[in-house]
């Protein structure tokens, strides 16, 4: 009877299911890779440190990440896990630009502008997580998660330029070295790039809490998962910290147990 058909084809999906995740006393090893999007919050103009002079606006950084994670399954539906990852956060800036002298009475006006601009946060990370299994395969994720900055680099392309309002042309252009502005002679590229380590200006240490949802079939998991960042990671701005979503692929390697 095609009844029958039906609950055999529930059952063998159901029977797949409950293959797909690790049982109680089983530690495994989990290999993961990832892809993620990430940004700053409470992020203001203080971070150039240019005032209301100008609108700065941030675009999600498409980053990556990999790492390993030793999973134990406390019960046939609760597991937990340690990890270490390798983890590029940080955010992308809309291009923008900014006027030196927006109030000078004079007709000549220095400008510079800026695209490309972009902030790169290498951290080590250490996820503690809880897997609460509420079907076979699904599972909800929540923890906690430890950072430590590697290092950091920034960087920008950018023209700065002198303005003759009344003809709205540029009469020369600059580049910017260690010792000021310099003018570029003819001839000379006016599109620059600079790069440059930035350390110094974050924090080390980088606090988030991890939500999220696993899926595991035939030991490949997929996981998505938002960091919600807890602590200020940046040395020179008030209230700034990580906020990323991550989209990441595991492999699960039983070690001990079943």
């Amino acid at each position: 009877m095609k009844i029958r058909t039906i609950i055999t084809a529930v059952v063998a999906f159901f029977s797949l299911g409950m293959q797909a995740q690790g049982e109680q006393g089983q530690l495994s090893l989990i290999p993961r890779v990832g892809f993620s999007l990430t940004k700053f919050t409470n992020l203001s103009n203080d971070y150039f440190d240019i005032g209301e002079s100008s609108k700065v606006s941030q675009r999600l950084k498409p980053a990556v990440e990999a790492g390993l994670d030793l999973e134990y399954m406390v019960t046939d539906f609760l597991g937990v896990t340690a990890g270490a990852k390798y983890s590029l956060q940080g955010t992308k800036f809309k291009d923008f630009h900014v006027n030196v002298n927006p109030e000078s009475s004079s007709d000549m006006m220095r400008f510079v502008n800026f695209s490309r601009v972009s902030s790169d946060l290498h951290y080590l990370q250490v996820p503690l997580m809880l897997h609460l299994y509420v079907f076979k395969g699904l599972s909800l994720d929540a923890g906690v998660q430890f950072g430590h900055l590697l290092t950091a680099k920034e960087s920008f392309n950018y023209v700065i330029g002198d303005l003759d309002t009344k003809t709205n042309k540029v009469t020369k252009y600059y580049r910017y070295t260690n010792d000021g502005i310099v003018a570029l002679e003819d001839g000379d590229d006016r599109y620059l790039k600079y790069r440059e380590t930035a350390t110094d200006s974050y924090k080390r240490a980088d606090v988030s809490i991890p939500l999220g949802l696993s899926y595991e079939s035939d030991d490949v998991i997929l996981s998505v998962r938002y960091n919600m960042g807890l602590n200020n990671i940046s040395k020179e701005v008030e209230k700034m910290r990580n906020n990323v979503i991550t989209l990441s692929i595991g492999y699960r390697i039983p070690l001990l147990g079943n």
